[in-house]
Formats: structure tokens, C-alpha cells, sequence
């Protein structure tokens, strides 16, 4: 529920474009999301309800709520159809559908997940309006529809919650946390535009050689 409000209130927030209270609110959602599994277990009411729940406050925080950051960003650009940018909650919410059945991972996910594809969309956002980069409204539609098809894909994409044991298995975790630690230093949020291709990448090196 928490996670459900905080996103709310992000989205409140969408038309003005206002990062640092998007990111705030888009903070508190990702708390929420990370600590329901452990309330749950603690409180002893695991179960189904919980985890449609998880997935219908996904949909809205980190589907629902990127979607109309990107909608926002091409509708300042002018882009003649800003609504394509509804792609991501479209394919946001199939992704849940398909993790709610199993296809797309448990341990370890299939495809990226939807809070890390939202913080890439985040980033995206804080890069475009703080100057970083300046995209087209082409070249950002292009961005957005290759990151929304990730979510589907069948790429392995690693999970923080399932570490394996021992450093050899580890060493591709540790070396993307550095790398993301140095870029979060240099560009700040808008470091997340690279941070989540890196958790890709490094997700296929520790699936190919670990």
C-alpha cells in the first residue's frame, strides 16, 4: 500500500517534470518494494494476496508511473504521437502478468525487472533535462521501446536477493556495484541511463563464465 501511494504521489508530479520529487517519492516506492517480502515473513501473512499486490503496485509505481515520465519528455519535444511512449506500461504490466505465473524467473529474473527498468527511465529523464545528453524525440522513442522490450526478453538478468556463495561467483556482482558506485559519483541520477544496461551486461558475463 505504501509502495501504491508513494507512486501516486510521483505521479502527481509528472506534469512540472520534477525530478527531485519524482525521485524522492520513486524512493520511498522502491523501500516499500524492497522490504514487503521480509514484513510478510515476519508477520506470518505470506501468501497469494501478497503477491498480487506486489504486482498490482509494481504496475503503477514502475509501470504506470515511467510510462508518463516518457509520455512527458517526447510531449516537451513535440513529438507528434507522444502516446507510443505507453509502451512501457504495456509491456510493464505483461511482464508482472508473466512473473505472477512463473516465466519470468524466481530466482534470478528472466527479463529486467520492473523497478530497474523504471530507474532507467528515471535516469533517462534526469539526463535528457539536466543536459547530459540531448536525444531526438526519435532517438529517445527508440531508447524507450529497446528497454521495454527487456523487460520480456529472455535475457537472465542477476538478482541481488539470491546471492551465490563465494567470491568467484560473486566477482561480476561486485564489479558491476563498483562500476555503478563510480558512474552514481560522476553523473549522479542521471548515471542510471547506464547503470541498468551495465546490471545487463554483466548479467550475460556472470551467465556466460560463472
Amino acid at each position: 500500500m505504501g509502495n501504491v501511494f508513494f507512486g501516486c504521489m510521483a505521479i502527481t508530479l509528472v506534469p512540472g517534470m520534477d525530478l527531485q520529487g519524482i525521485t524522492l517519492w520513486m524512493t520511498a516506492s522502491l523501500i516499500c518494494d524492497a522490504l514487503d517480502g521480509w514484513a510478510s515473513r515476519k508477520l506470518g501473512v505470506e501468501g497469494e494476496m501478497g503477491l498480487q499486490l506486489d504486482s498490482l503496485a509494481d504496475a503503477i509505481t514502475f509501470g504506470l508511473l515511467p510510462s508518463l515520465m516518457a509520455y512527458q519528455i517526447l510531449l516537451d519535444l513535440s513529438f507528434a504521437v507522444p502516446s507510443l511512449a505507453f509502451i512501457v506500461v504495456i509491456a510493464s504490466v505483461y511482464r508482472l502478468a508473466r512473473f505472477n505465473v512463473g516465466e519470468a524467473g524466481k530466482k534470478g529474473f528472466i527479463g529486467l525487472p520492473t523497478p530497474a527498468h523504471a530507474l532507467f527511465i528515471l535516469g533517462l529523464a534526469h539526463a535528457q533535462l539536466d543536459g547530459l545528453i540531448q536525444l531526438s524525440a526519435y532517438a529517445l522513442l527508440a531508447l524507450i521501446a529497446l528497454s521495454s522490450y527487456s523487460l520480456n526478453a529472455s535475457w537472465p538478468v542477476m538478482s541481488f536477493k539470491d546471492m551465490p556463495s563465494g567470491f568467484a561467483a560473486q566477482k561480476y556482482r561486485w564489479l558491476f556495484l563498483v562500476s555503478s558506485l563510480i558512474l552514481l559519483v560522476t553523473f549522479e541520477l542521471a548515471a542510471l541511463t547506464f547503470i541498468i544496461p551495465l546490471l545487463l551486461l554483466f548479467s550475460a558475463i556472470e551467465k556466460r563464465f560463472a
